[in-house]
């Protein structure tokens, strides 16, 4: 009796073993995979790419136009990254530097060769610059900053293309110091009225053409008045875009003082401010 009683007790015992060994086994593998689950969350946070930026500088721009802007933009805030420079020759053949890689917010720079051609051949410049960035990147989305002219010659991209599908989609867009109103070049606003303004405007007559949800923000310089505006472009030059981009989704804002001048915008840390809450809706570190 006393074998068969030590015996049950042995065979309890070893029961009970094997039940709290799969108890813990199974609450160990599964507090393994919430935090293997967890650890791959927050790395997909990390590492979640933004949707690039594409910069286009003005008349008589290079590589220089956005250079400090990029290194200000990667050492105040938190993901901004020049990725890819593409220049277009005069023959208006691209040639592009950089890739795509582990950039949290991507930056890429056009820089248009010949730098003081017209709105409409920049604009058919453009064409290939968006076509390269779809077919060979697999970019499908891009925000936009232009600097002077550029804004006018992306404009009139945007106006031109036929087939949409073939270029990225814009989702935002920042226009700095656009001379919107010209019309074959530097003007004085007050020998023109709106109405003939508009009617000797390409993008306003071509207007019906703009993407309908696209976010606009249009930044002007005005150092004493609003007439001399950046002492280039007027603030209504800048903000002629009123009257043909979307209401709905446009926007306007004025830096003051003497970094307001017209090549001192794209150097003044306000302008980058705008910029980074707008596009990214983040701030300086």
């Amino acid at each position: 009796m006393k074998v068969i009683h030590v015996l049950s007790l042995f065979i309890a015992i070893a029961l009970i073993t094997v039940i709290f060994s799969c108890f813990f086994s199974k609450a160990s593998i599964h507090q393994l995979k919430s935090v293997d689950s967890s650890m791959k969350t927050a790395a997909a946070q990390t590492n979640k790419q933004q949707i690039p930026t594409v910069f286009i500088h003005g008349w008589k721009g290079s590589e220089r136009s956005f250079r400090t802007m990029f290194q200000r933009l990667q050492a105040n805030y938190d993901g901004p990254e020049r990725a890819i420079v593409i220049t277009v020759e005069p023959n208006g053949v691209t040639k592009s530097s950089g890739k795509m890689k582990n950039q949290k917010i991507p930056l890429i720079q056009v820089i248009f060769a010949s730098n003081h051609e017209s709105m409409e051949q920049q604009a058919d410049w453009l064409k290939n610059v968006f076509f390269v960035l779809k077919r060979d990147y697999g970019i499908k989305q891009v925000n936009v900053v232009s600097h002077s002219m550029g804004g006018k010659a992306f404009t009139c991209y945007l106006e031109q293309i036929n087939v949409p599908s073939d270029y990225p989609s814009i989702k935002k867009y920042v226009a700095i110091a656009a001379p919107f109103d010209w019309i074959n070049g530097p003007l004085n606003d007050k020998d023109y009225t709106i109405e003939q303004l508009q009617q000797n405007s390409y993008l306003f007559q071509h207007r019906s053409r703009l993407p309908k949800n696209l976010n606009v923000l249009a930044i002007a310089g005005e150092m004493r008045n609003p007439i001399e505006g950046d002492g280039v472009v007027s603030q209504q030059s800048a903000f002629f875009g009123r009257y043909f981009f979307n209401h709905a989704h446009y926007q306007e804002k004025t830096v003051y003082g003497s970094n307001a001048q017209h090549s001192m915008l794209h150097e003044n840390p306000q302008v980058d401010r705008m910029i980074a809450e707008f596009l990214w809706t983040i701030h300086p570190k």
